[in-house]
């Protein structure tokens, strides 16, 4: 009998996706829980199991060939649908598992015993289980010691998201360090130059209003720079709450134009917003709002007299984002360049807007970190088009 799926589903796996943990190598930590609870149930099988959307992946097993095996035959799945210890003393004579192939076939499942792996979101992750091959029961002692070892996976998970967010921010700051080193520093170090060269007289006054006209372009891209290392940051250095409620992306495209609307006036673009008000992200709306204004602000900067445009259509399983722009374009050989590795590209826009190359680079880590995909599509004197896909 299939279990049915948790009020709470979508939650549930963003709850689970957050840890980082399917499809990840063998860890002692994990493997010494299942070990321990074998050995006090006097069960040859013992598995931490975690409930994807259509499987169990075992993070740790002992007594169980398969990594993973599908949801629907899933015991698991049904103990994830309550909050005590979940056991099974005879698959055979229950109706929700008698004709299970795992228990008229191999291994020949007939006792199952788990304690639901519950998040400090109030969440069910998976569960940590015995099984044994004849009709039985635990004893009192058993079932308390269990439910202590499924506290423990939980704060092991717990413990491990915490280690790879201490390595996660450590690893920010030193981008941001380096960032601020070389990007921000040359700029700055240029603008100053100029000005010593004025103090002492190699500059003319008659040549003052063209280096200060360079001046300004130096200062604009770090500008820009910084804003979005501010942002980058941010978002980085802060814990995320899970997205609870998609954001409208209609509504945060509006937001970025409306922040952009002098910028893209000053070189006659045209903003166009084409995203149907029934598509919605799976994503923190200050990371897509992220995406979305570093892709139109490089669109402005290759356009002049044009128009820019987003839209976006579900199909499938994907969400297809695009931003394309009737600007200068770009050949072939960057293109195939740009999302390659973590090199950054840049070149002056239409009036000469100067740039890192940060901003695609920071777009592209968001975007694979939401097991998402850029490409772009480019033609010379013909524009532009940046292509996002995400899974619904």
């Amino acid at each position: 009998m299939k279990a049915a799926l948790p009020v709470n589903e979508s939650i549930r796996l963003a709850d689970l996706y957050q840890y980082n943990l399917l499809d990840t190598p063998a860890e002692d930590e994990f493997e010494d829980l299942v070990k321990l609870a074998s050995r006090i149930c006097n069960a040859p099988v013992s598995l931490i199991s975690l409930l994807d959307a259509n499987r169990q992946w075992f993070k740790a097993r002992i007594g169980m060939d398969d990594a993973e095996t599908p949801r629907d035959i899933s015991f698991c799945s049904h103990g994830i649908l309550g909050d005590q210890l979940f056991i099974v003393p005879d698959a055979t004579k229950d109706e929700r598992f008698a004709d299970n192939p795992m228990v008229k076939g191999h291994p020949g499942i007939r006792f199952y015993a788990g304690v639901p792996l519950t998040s400090p979101a109030g969440n069910n992750l998976g569960m940590l289980c015995v099984k044994d091959t004849v009709p039985r029961n635990l004893s009192p002692e058993q079932q308390e010691a269990l439910i202590m070892l499924g506290k423990q996976a939980v704060k092991q998970m717990e413990l491990r998201l915490k280690n790879l967010e201490l390595e996660r921010m450590t690893e920010a700051q030193r981008r941001i360090i380096s960032i601020i080193a070389h990007d921000v520093r040359s700029p700055l170090s240029s603008v100053i130059s100029l000005f010593r060269l004025y103090d002492n007289n190699i500059i003319g006054k008659e040549r003052l209003n063209d280096f200060l006209q360079i001046a300004g372009t130096q200062l604009n891209g770090t500008l820009s720079l910084l804003e979005n290392l501010v942002a980058w940051g941010k978002i980085q250095l802060e814990q995320t709450a899970l997205v609870t409620e998609p954001p409208v992306l209609k509504d945060e495209v509006q937001k970025v134009f409306t922040e952009l609307t002098v910028q893209a006036n000053l070189k006659e673009n045209r903003l166009i917003n084409l995203v149907p008000a029934s598509i919605t992200v799976n994503m923190d709306e200050n990371i897509i709002r992220f995406i979305i204004r570093n892709l139109i602000t490089n669109a402005n900067k290759f356009t002049q007299n044009g128009e820019i445009t987003v839209d976006a259509f579900a199909a499938a399983t994907k969400l297809t984002i695009r931003v394309t722009d009737t600007g200068i374009g770009m050949p072939a050989a960057m293109c195939e360049r740009l999302f390659i590795s973590k090199e950054k590209f840049s070149r002056n826009g239409t009036q000469n807007e100067s740039g890192s190359g940060l901003g695609l680079v920071l777009i592209r880590e968001f975007i694979e970190k939401a097991r998402g995909h850029i490409s772009v599509e480019s033609t010379e004197g013909q524009g532009s088009c940046f292509t996002i896909r995400l899974p619904l």
